[in-house]
């Protein structure tokens, strides 16, 4: 009997911001990490104006190539006639890995059939249950998931997945180093060398250095024209030098705080921010800012609710003027909320109005008619719309201005999320993995190994783990 092959297919996610889905198997086993959306709202087939359909929403994302066509991972009923194969019919033995929580890594996980199992964080399950219950969640099927614990492997038949922590509070964060009887895959995950806890990215590194990586996916968002040219005024990835530090001009994650902090400080009025809402870590700030500067922390309910699910605390809440909010129309976890709040008005913001920190999402911006202007400040914190490339964000900035606001913000201005593209290259160099598949970023070619060989694969091309080495799979090597 011949040995089973350990075969990789990429199904997406190499020219495009998240959205990375990709398999690893071995005979009969196999492991899909991340079930994500590419985030792209300039091309968004479903952009708030087309309406999904409800026995077809499978279906139809699986025709306008949003979902990844993968055999064995969706209900018969969901597919209709579509031509895969059922995970009913299929004799693979599949498991599903989740990174973290942000919806380019996850975002289609509620698709997938409830009895394959879907690794996530008990920390991330729990804000999108939250999530779920407000309408904000993913379209789901009824589903548990299993829990992702830091550094202890998970095994899915013949292969091993190490789940590596970057990240301990909010949502965690994690890596994931795959291996198989024929070597090691890993993937970076989103890739952050200048966060609070860098240090574990650096850790990540060492452990990767000591175990050998055969294959590498890796983050490269930073890549991108607008931050080339920030840092390098070119966009030959030549003048990347690789450096573990943070770049002149640019600033690292702990001085990104200090500097929003310094406006909620220094602001004289109203204070107003949009954040998102998957972040807990970013309303633990908010929260903890606001004591420090003498201000009430409030929410709109949506956030509230989540806040309150994952904290354990009774937020302050800001009911803006929605029907969905309307007494007749409160569901559950809206009651839920409300009975255990404190409601802010209106009145009491305008009567001081610097004495409030106050949340505010894009769906009911037009609240900034109603709030007291003079000094006040909108701070965006890496909220939705989170830029130029979506068409949401000029009508964010036109609405701002005409209520009367100052508008700031540092994200890609001299910040950004993601690891710096000098210090992505200092990481791929020191690990010096085999192959390096560059990916998550619309210009991954930019990023060159040390002394391995890139790889910009074909998308649903099958390559071949061989000895620790891959190579491109001939015809038999492509599963029925």
């Amino acid at each position: 009997m011949n040995k089973p092959a350990t075969k990789f297919v990429m199904y997406s996610g190499l020219n495009t911001i998240g959205g990375v889905n990709a398999s690893v198997t071995y005979g009969k086993d196999r492991v899909v990490f991340e079930f994500g959306s590419a985030y792209d709202p300039s091309t968004a087939v479903f952009d708030g104006k087309v309406e999904p359909r409800r026995s077809n929403w499978v279906r139809d994302k699986l025709r306008v190539g949003l979902l990844p066509r993968i055999d064995g991972i969706y209900r018969r009923e969901d597919l209709g006639d579509y031509p895969l194969v059922s995970a009913e019919e299929s004799d693979v033995n599949t498991a599903v890995f989740i990174t973290h929580l942000h919806l380019d890594h996850m975002a289609f996980v509620g698709t997938i059939a409830p009895g394959i199992p879907v690794y996530m964080h008990r920390n991330a399950v729990l804000i999108e249950r939250a999530l779920e219950a407000t309408g904000e969640g993913v379209e789901t099927l009824e589903r548990e998931y299993r829990d992702v614990v830091p550094f202890e492997p998970v095994r899915v038949g013949e292969i091993e997945v190490l789940p590596i922590l970057c990240r301990d509070t909010s949502y965690y964060d994690f890596a994931f180093l795959i291996t198989t009887p024929d070597g090691t895959i890993h993937w970076t995950g989103d890739l952050c060398l200048h966060g609070t806890q860098a240090e574990r990215t650096f850790a990540q590194m060492e452990l990767l250095k000591a175990k050998g990586v055969d294959v590498m996916l890796c983050d490269c968002t930073s890549f991108m024209d607008g931050v080339m040219k920030l840092m390098y005024d070119t966009l030959d990835p030549k003048a990347i030098k690789p450096s573990p530090r943070v770049p002149a001009g640019m600033l690292a994650e702990k001085e990104y705080y200090e500097g929003l902090y310094g406006h909620i400080r220094d602001c004289r009025g109203l204070l107003v921010f949009n954040y998102y809402q998957r972040e807990m870590d970013d309303a633990a700030q908010f929260i903890e800012w606001a004591r420090m500067s003498g201000r009430r922390c409030v929410f709109e309910p949506d956030a509230a609710y989540i806040v309150h699910k994952f904290f354990g605390i009774k937020p302050d809440v800001y009911m803006p003027d929605s029907p969905r909010y309307a007494p007749e129309n409160r569901e559950d976890w809206l009651r839920e909320l409300l009975g255990s709040c404190t409601l802010v008005t209106n009145e009491e913001i305008a009567q001081k109005p610097s004495g409030f920190l106050l949340q505010n999402s894009y769906r009911h911006i037009m609240e900034l008619f109603s709030l007291p202007a003079g000094d006040a400040l909108y701070l965006h914190a890496d909220g939705i719309p989170i830029g130029e490339f979506d068409p949401s964000y000029r009508n964010m900035r036109k609405i701002v201005e005409k209520a009367g606001f100052d508008y700031v913000t540092f994200f890609c201005d001299n910040y950004f999320g993601h690891g710096y593209p000098c210090q992505v290259k200092y990481f791929v160099d020191e690990v010096d993995p085999k192959v390096l598949i560059p990916c998550h970023s619309h210009n991954p070619e930019r990023l060159l190994p040390n002394h391995g060989v890139q790889l910009l694969p074909r998308m649903y091309k099958t390559y071949v783990l061989e000895n620790h080495a891959l190579r491109e799979g001939a015809p038999e090597d492509e599963d029925e």
